[in-house]
């Protein structure tokens, strides 16, 4: 298409090697998985790679580096882009909107905070409208599930915490990402809508996420993550404001907690723990 064609080849190197480190990161951890399972010691195992990854598994830092590659994974790789990628990517793609403070209004005109606060106060408006919505849909398809299978309301499994927050962080900036290099060449419109693509095409490409859509117990917190997916594209069609989008995303999570009691991580954390 003639529009692609005005995106940056850096744009598409950093979108593509994004899509290649996920598929490669969630494929390994799947293949790997049976060797690192829990209680493994590591004079039990039989070749050199094995005990390697023994040894990575039951290593006490490993969480704190999963962590840490999943920070640089979800929000360094699409900031890096944007700040030394020689224009892969531009902050107003992603959603990066800025607030006009009174500081700065005697240095910009008093007309430019009034009109900067006023979209701002229609983004917000329109960010409500999302989470009640979204909020209202999902947890009708929940009972309505939970009706026609007859079975109990689940227990939350766990309280809520920040680690909800981080992870609406994490997708919010991702998806933002995975949208913002469409956009500068097939528009506001159809990029967005293939940036969702592009994502939904990283998630097809996780095997825990193609073996847990089969599963009864694993695929409401699929369909929960989707729909989350798809809100924060039609959100940020109205508002084009990421910062509006984590607060939805983070509000809905928790709002349908007690329905979705178990939400699939992303992708690659997929070392999978969770995912």
């Amino acid at each position: 298409m003639p529009g692609l064609a005005l995106v940056s080849s850096d744009g598409w190197l950093w979108l593509g090697g994004s899509l290649l480190l996920a598929g490669v990161w969630t494929n390994l951890t799947w293949l790997f998985a049976p060797w690192a399972k829990a209680g493994r010691a590591p004079e039990d195992t039989q070749s050199l790679a094995e005990r390697t990854i023994v040894q990575l598994a039951g290593w006490r830092f490993s969480p704190t580096a999963l962590e840490s590659l999943r920070l640089l994974y979800y929000v360094g790789l699409p900031f890096a882009a944007l700040f030394w990628g020689h224009d892969a990517i531009v902050a107003r793609f992603m959603g990066l909107q800025r607030l006009v403070l009174p500081t700065y209004a005697a240095l910009e005109g008093s007309g430019s905070m009034h009109a900067n606060w006023g979209d701002w106060g229609s983004d917000i408006g329109w960010a409500a409208t999302a989470f009640l919505i979204a909020s209202t849909v999902l947890l009708a398809s929940a009972w309505a599930q939970r009706r026609a299978l007859g079975t109990a309301r689940p227990r939350p499994a766990r309280t809520a915490t920040w680690g909800d927050l981080r992870e609406a962080l994490y997708h919010e900036i991702h998806w933002a990402f995975y949208r913002g290099i469409p956009i500068a060449g097939l528009g506001l419109y159809w990029g967005s809508w293939a940036g969702l693509l592009l994502a939904s095409l990283e998630a097809l490409a996780n095997p825990r996420w193609r073996r847990d859509t089969l599963s009864l117990e694993q695929s409401p917190a699929l369909l929960l993550r989707a729909a989350l997916a798809v809100v924060s594209c039609l959100l940020f069609l109205r508002t084009q404001n990421l910062w509006l989008a984590v607060p939805v995303h983070w509000g809905v999570a928790l709002s349908v907690r007690g329905l979705y009691p178990r939400q699939p991580g992303g992708l690659p954390a997929g070392a999978d723990t969770e995912t």
